[in-house]
């Protein structure tokens, strides 16, 4: 690949990074489990002592994400890019065999870039997306598998994930701290990477009339990130490291009522062939809210 070609490939590859830019959950991941069958409880499971996640047959929540990126272009010139969305979805947990079966559907979903709102054609393939995966009483969610890949649709799934923080063995107590790690696949558009986090919760009573006798989830962590894809015909790679803080009102019913949180990271991405980079500099911000109480 020539010098020529270099640069409007890095130019293009900017433009990409703008809507990869969040983890996104792994569209070919874990399998999805066996058919759950309603009202079937997990089995073996030990008797929880705090709140765990609860079956829920319908809840809706409005989840709300802005990224704002600068990217430094090959020749020195800094980009400033940045996103909004804000999508509407339908949250099932029902029980199987292994815990429980969520599916998470993309309603409907808004989006604009630097103010400019999506085109009516980008937006209309995102709609009705479907997410499944398994979710154990405590939060643990596996590898997300999409129904469908549209690159808003991708965006959205990059935040799902927000919608279950993880809770200590046996459930959360008020007074309780704990420190969580993962180690998830991730979709960025070009590039299928893994992902290492770790989260440091703490758990207090509820300070926000909107969650009522809820507990509150305060969380900070730190991630990285490392993963590999293609590109106009060019072999990636990307590094990235960065931290992040959340709060989640957790209803003493099992279901998340509120959450809002942010994150900041430094990503490279890279050409080796040519021995070119783009370093990005991220920073991201969500509110999920529940909009009417969840049907059991």
């Amino acid at each position: 690949m020539s010098g020529n070609n270099v640069k409007p490939a890095l130019a293009a590859l900017a433009a990409l990074v703008l809507i990869g830019c969040s983890s996104a959950t792994s569209r070919t991941g874990e399998p999805g489990g066996p058919t759950p069958e309603r009202g079937t409880p997990p089995t073996n499971a030990p008797a929880p002592t705090g709140v765990i996640y609860r079956p829920v047959r319908e809840a809706v929540y409005t989840l709300q994400r802005h990224d704002s990126l600068n990217l430094q272009l090959p020749g020195g010139a800094n980009q400033l890019q940045s996103i909004d969305r804000t999508a509407y979805l339908r949250v099932m947990i029902v029980p199987d065999t292994s815990g429980y079966q969520a599916t998470i559907v993309l309603d409907s979903l808004q989006a604009s870039a630097g103010g400019v709102p999506a085109v009516l054609d980008s937006l209309t393939p995102a709609r009705g997306t479907r997410w499944t995966a398994r979710l154990t009483p405590e939060g643990r969610l596996s590898a997300m598998t999409a129904d469908r890949s549209s690159t808003l649709g991708d965006q959205v799934g990059s935040t799902v994930r927000n919608l279950f923080p993880g809770l200590p063995p046996g459930g959360v107590r008020t007074g309780m701290e704990w420190t969580d790690t993962t180690v998830v696949p991730i979709k960025a558009d070009a590039f299928d990477a893994t992902e290492r986090a770790l989260t440091h919760y703490r758990a207090t009573e509820s300070d926000d009339p909107r969650a009522k006798k809820a507990i509150k989830l305060e969380s900070q962590g730190t991630y990285e990130r490392s993963g590999k894809g293609t590109q106009f015909n060019q072999q990636l790679e990307m590094r990235a490291t960065g931290s992040r803080s959340a709060v989640h009102y957790l209803s003493q019913d099992g279901y998340l009522i509120l959450a809002q949180g942010s994150d900041a990271g430094d990503m490279t991405i890279t050409v080796p062939a040519v021995g070119q980079t783009v370093p990005v500099k991220q920073t991201g911000t969500y509110l999920v809210t529940l909009l009417r109480q969840p049907k059991r």
